[in-house]
């Protein structure tokens, strides 16, 4: 590997990748698998805190992570942010539905789900198929079969920088990309301007793939657009649209008629040793009956010191501890409250042991599920109530006027300034309450449990809307489609009339599903790293 802050202006690779998060680090790592040269630029890569900032950016309301939250410098990138959760697609997201606008991806599911056993592998997660205890629940309108895997290692920094380390065919670059130029006739990108040092340089390569997550590849686009009005359709075209995320949080609690069930859908792990956790998910039969958007849905331990739990045990626990000045000390600060810290009332954990006539035979359950959570953090602390808060994670509607676009910087940094208007509509948030009634309509006709509401009914939508929040994910920004004038790449991760131009990374995704980007993500870049191989084939050397 060459040195990080190596000038390689004059090394033409087979391969430039902006980025070594974890797309550009997995497409990097199957390129030089497939005997591709590549350079692969990242600011921090010398590990340094150049680039820290994320750039110049503007918020324009409340429903956006800042850039701190959202990304981080230097091999490994997000990585270092992100829990490690690993979803994958349904056939569903790549379908286009009637009721669901810009929606169809240009590619089946089929040509990506076969990436990802080896994306799970590079994300240090099983990819064998976990052992699901029978439900026996004859109403389809769930599916109580949708699985999350967890990453054993999920920040992926150090163990890439020691194989980069022993890499002879990936050069890195410390430096931040400012720019994109392209030949005379505008048809193909001659090199990346990179910041560094002060100073400007150029990096060229036969092929450059953009991998510096959705909102750095919606700059650099949209300066090369400002510079060449007519780049992917000017300012009406899809460059810096559509974007997404997903909407998450609470505003019911899913209590069971059996509390044994709920261990179910708690952690378990795997044959292997790898976490999973099973979910509630509507069909997708009934989604499009609906006309509702994709949305799962899971239990969250409530925080022993939030007396909704209805557990005497639960509750006489944290009294004890707090008395003694030791419940801060103990308690690693993960677990919710179902509306903050107001609703930690004495009075209320008091009614709970006095009601509780099981809360002494209930306290070695209790008292045994948290010395396993602690010892093992990643365990569900199980309520003998089986009462639980029921957290929602959805899909959101392609809009084109959700959008990032440039601002003016006036010479103040390297890159142009962005200003961000990520939005959140109403067919979003009546989705997620619709999901919700026929959730709780399911459990009730099935004998299995009910939901009961944190709001009164005129108050959930708003509820909704104030926990919407996201920019993690960065869905859909410069995303695929068959034509140049419903995306800005083709289904081969290429970009519209530029013919050595790719991007990677959720940006791509016409619809984000349910589900978490990274694992879909990664398989894509896996899928792009073979097109590229044969794109780059007649003009390598191996």
């Amino acid at each position: 590997m060459a040195a990080a802050d190596r000038d390689t202006e004059s090394e033409a690779a087979d391969i430039c990748i902006v980025g070594a998060g974890p797309v550009g680090l997995a497409l990097a790592f199957k390129l030089e698998k497939l005997g591709l040269d590549v350079t692969l630029l990242e600011m921090g890569a010398d590990g340094s805190a150049f680039g820290a900032n994320a750039g110049n950016i503007e918020f324009q309301n409340a429903h956006h992570a800042p850039s701190l939250a959202m990304s981080r410098p230097g091999i490994g990138g997000a990585s270092a942010l992100w829990g490690g959760r690993c979803v994958a697609f349904d056939d569903l997201d790549f379908e286009e539905r009637s009721h669901v606008p810009f929606s169809g991806w240009p590619m089946p599911h089929e040509s990506l789900r076969r990436y990802y056993p080896e994306a799970l592998s590079f994300l240090n997660c099983s990819s064998t198929q976990p052992a699901l205890e029978k439900l026996c629940i004859p109403d389809p309108s769930i599916s109580t079969d949708a699985i999350e895997r967890w990453s054993r290692q999920p920040d992926l920094g150090a163990e890439s920088a020691q194989r980069l380390q022993g890499s002879r065919r990936i050069r890195l670059l410390n430096g931040r990309a400012t720019g994109i130029r392209l030949d005379a006739a505008g048809g193909q990108v001659e090199c990346i301007t990179v910041h560094r040092d002060g100073e400007e340089i150029r990096v060229a390569a036969r092929n450059f793939v953009l991998a510096g997550g959705g909102l750095e590849n919606a700059r650099l686009l949209l300066s090369l657009q400002r510079d060449r009005p007519e780049f992917c359709g000017g300012n009406d075209g899809p460059v810096g649209r559509f974007y997404q995320g997903h909407l998450t949080g609470y505003i019911a609690l899913l209590q069971f008629e059996k509390p044994e069930m709920a261990r179910r859908f708690a952690f378990q792990r795997d044959d292997q040793g790898h976490i999973f956790r099973r979910r509630f998910q509507v069909s997708a039969t009934v989604q499009l009956e609906e006309r509702l958007l994709n949305c799962v849905f899971w239990l969250d331990a409530v925080s022993i010191a939030d007396p909704i739990h209805g557990s005497g045990a639960l509750s006489l626990v944290y009294l004890f501890l707090k008395t003694l000045g030791l419940y801060r000390r103990l308690s690693n600060g993960l677990a919710p409250t179902s509306r903050g810290a107001q609703n930690i009332d004495r009075s209320q954990h008091w009614r709970n042991i006095f009601a509780d006539r099981r809360c002494l035979i209930d306290l070695f359950g209790v008292l045994q599920s948290m010395r396993q959570r602690r010892r093992s953090r990643w365990r569900t602390l199980i309520n003998p109530k089986g009462r639980y808060l029921l957290r929602y994670h959805a899909e959101q509607v392609p809009n084109p006027e959700s959008r990032v676009f440039l601002k003016a910087n006036h010479g103040q940094a390297p890159s142009d300034a962005l200003a961000v208007d990520y939005r959140v509509i109403d067919q979003d948030l009546s989705s997620v309450l619709r999901s919700h009634e026929i959730l709780d309509g399911w459990l009730r006709r099935n004998g299995l449990g009910r939901l009961e509401y944190l709001h009164d009914p005129e108050e959930r939508r708003q509820a909704v809307l104030n926990q919407a929040f996201d920019g993690y994910h960065q869905i859909g920004l410069t995303r695929m489609a068959a034509t140049p004038a419903e995306g800005v790449t083709n289904a081969d991760c290429s970009v519209h009339g530029t013919a050595n131009l790719y991007l990677a990374g959720s940006c791509l995704f016409p619809t984000g599903g349910h589900a978490n980007p990274t694992l879909p993500a990664v398989a894509l870049a896996l899928r792009l790293a073979e097109h590229l191989k044969d794109e780059s084939a007649p003009a390598s050397n191996d």
